[in-house]
């Protein structure tokens, strides 16, 4: 099983969504995904692309993934974080999946008003099964203020103990580098950084994408879920013929 994580840009603030989201496409089928957790998910009336399907952008890339005879009966689960206006503009998070799911859920972070980042939180969960093995995803994307931050992984690491025993994974952007004080605090509930354990040689820099210089996309385990991980890789590092990278963050492929 493969999992991949990944901050695909919002449409709006990001330019050439239609090549962006097939070189998404592409670099999910050739990871071999089964489940996609995505961050930065974006639905616009008044984006053409919206406009032309009414579809939101991980729904698009989901379309665009069947077109070429993958994911096809996948389950879609999004949560809107943050609604800009009445009129159906917002932002958040998706969970694309092969396997089974047998449940959701999602929490909204408490917001602490400031001018650096005006964007609310949210972490989804489900909990799928794959070949009989059942385990806890959770998906988010932390705030990039670090009043908020603090109180994002606080929150996030009471509600991840209600699962305490299961197999369990965090991934997302979390907006902070693995020395950050806050993000280190996850190790205090059992968390293992992924990513610094299979690979303690690799920096594993994921933004931004044209000049990578820091990691703060993530994934995190537990113990039940850590042992299972054979490997943590990136992906979307490499532009088009025309310099565009798939995102301006690179993503995660987990293998189990």
């Amino acid at each position: 099983m493969k999992i991949i994580s990944w901050n695909i840009a919002n449409y709006d603030d990001h330019p050439k969504w239609i090549t962006r989201k097939n070189l998404i496409t592409d670099e999910i089928i050739k990871a071999d995904a089964d489940i996609i957790a995505l961050q930065e998910v974006r639905f616009n009336r008044d984006h053409p692309s919206t406009k032309a399907t009414n579809l939101n952008t991980s729904e698009q890339l989901l379309v665009q993934l069947q077109s070429k005879n993958k994911f096809i009966g996948a389950k879609i689960i999004t949560q809107p974080a943050m609604h800009y206006q009445s009129t159906g503009f917002w932002e958040g998070l998706s969970i694309i999946s092969n396997d089974d799911i047998m449940e959701t859920g999602a929490m909204f972070h408490s917001y602490i008003q400031n001018p650096t980042d005006s964007n609310k939180r949210v972490t989804q969960y489900s909990v799928a099964v794959s070949d009989n093995f059942v385990f806890f995803l959770f998906n988010t994307h932390f705030s990039n203020d670090e009043m908020n931050l603090r109180s994002n992984i606080g929150e996030v690491m009471s509600y991840t103990e209600r699962f305490a025993g299961y197999p369990l994974i965090l991934v997302g952007d979390m907006n902070a580098t693995p020395q950050n004080e806050s993000i280190h605090k996850l190790t205090m509930q059992g968390f293992i950084d992924i990513w610094n354990k299979l690979n303690p040689e690799n920096n594993g820099f994921t933004y931004p994408s044209s000049n990578p210089a820091k990691r703060i996309d993530h994934c995190w385990a537990n113990e039940a879920f850590g042992q299972k991980i054979k490997s943590i890789k990136l992906i979307g590092n490499k532009p088009n013929k025309d310099g565009i990278y798939p995102s301006d963050h690179l993503g995660l492929v987990i293998e189990i």
